[in-house]
């Protein structure tokens, strides 16, 4: 088959690349030439900004269309203009934002969830035309602007379209740091930093997902052309057994002081930002890393062992410690906090 792949050379399009390529698929990436990564070798790079100037794709056939970078959608509808409605499937990459909120246990796939209003979409069209392309630009219309993506797709191409709410992702080239700042703190736990503060209970519960499983996943639904909107992220995990794998795989001298949550807020810590994978301690939120991926599992989704996924995080973060992280605890908060906040 012959695929496009929409941001092919950023963290999760350029993973969805190397999956599609690997399988042997004829494989065409769309990119700004932004990204530091580099293109996959046989792989063709068509450089261009789907906000601009989409004509490199016109009198182009593709059979599997993939898009990890649509956040409006004018974004999609501009995209499919160009392609023709000819296309076998389209894959949109959605995120579990598009819940809005998460009050409820059992989020599946099925409860409805609410569209964007025309305050978010005059709002998204008021970001500088260099932002469009980064999801924090879009702020909390985020997953309501997703949603109002699947909707696009979906009334486009009806049973074509694919829409995948990815939850957290993590893996080597993640740049929002979020796992890799856990990686990198327990990894340099030694001497005065032995101690690393972590949010209280251990039982708290953490989904992540490692990029190169939604990539395998993605090319799994076109493949067995599977439609609609499908949740894809790990099962539940506690946040003990994260760092305690940590510990193992950086054969670091941690230990782990686990700190009430009301104490870590008191402190003016910020969770989620100060304090990576602690989402905050508010209702909408409260059933965050729990939502429901037994559709997908029961298609075929697979998540490699944590293990694997912070082996990985390890050795590329190993070589770029001169790179600050974009969160986590200051050397000033952490001090605080052990200090009894």
């Amino acid at each position: 088959m012959k695929c496009l792949i929409v941001g092919g050379t950023g963290f999760l399009g350029g993973a969805m690349a190397d999956a599609i390529a690997d399988a042997g698929h004829e494989t065409v990436i769309l990119s700004r030439g932004q990204s530091q990564r580099k293109g996959v070798d046989g792989v063709k790079v068509l450089c261009a900004d789907r906000h601009d100037d989409l004509s490199v794709l016109k009198d182009q056939e593709f059979d599997w269309v993939f898009d990890s970078c649509a956040y409006t959608p004018d974004m999609v509808n501009n995209l499919l203009d160009v392609l023709g409605d000819g296309i076998k499937r389209y894959v949109l990459i959605s995120s579990i934002s598009a819940y809005d909120t998460f009050s409820r246990p059992d989020i599946t796939e099925d409860i409805d969830v609410p569209n964007a209003t025309e305050e978010d979409f005059v709002a998204a069209r008021k970001i500088a035309r260099k932002d469009r392309a980064r999801a924090p630009a879009y702020g909390a219309a985020y997953g309501r602007l997703k949603r109002a993506c699947e909707i696009a797709a979906a009334e486009r191409l009806g049973d074509r379209a694919t829409s995948l709410r990815v939850g957290l992702l993590v893996g080597a080239g993640d740049y929002t740091d979020r796992l890799t700042w856990w990686v990198r703190r327990i990894d340099e736990a030694h001497d005065e930093r032995k101690l690393v503060i972590a949010p209280a209970p251990k039982s708290r519960s953490v989904q992540v997902i490692d990029v190169r499983d939604v990539a395998d996943f993605a090319l799994r639904c076109v493949e067995n052309e599977f439609s609609g909107i499908w949740n894809v992220t790990s099962q539940p995990i506690e946040f003990s057994y994260i760092l305690d794998r940590l510990i193992e795989v950086s054969a670091s001298d941690a230990e782990v002081n686990w700190i009430a949550e009301e104490v870590i807020l008191d402190a003016g810590v910020v969770p989620w930002t100060d304090l990576p994978l602690m989402a905050p301690a508010v209702p909408e939120f409260k059933y965050f890393m729990e939502v429901d991926t037994s559709r997908a599992s029961a298609a075929g989704l697979k998540c490699r062992p944590l293990e694997d996924t912070l082996k990985s995080v390890l050795e590329w973060d190993r070589t770029r410690r001169d790179v600050a992280l974009e969160c986590g605890l200051t050397a000033e908060q952490e001090a605080k906090l052990l200090a009894g906040g």
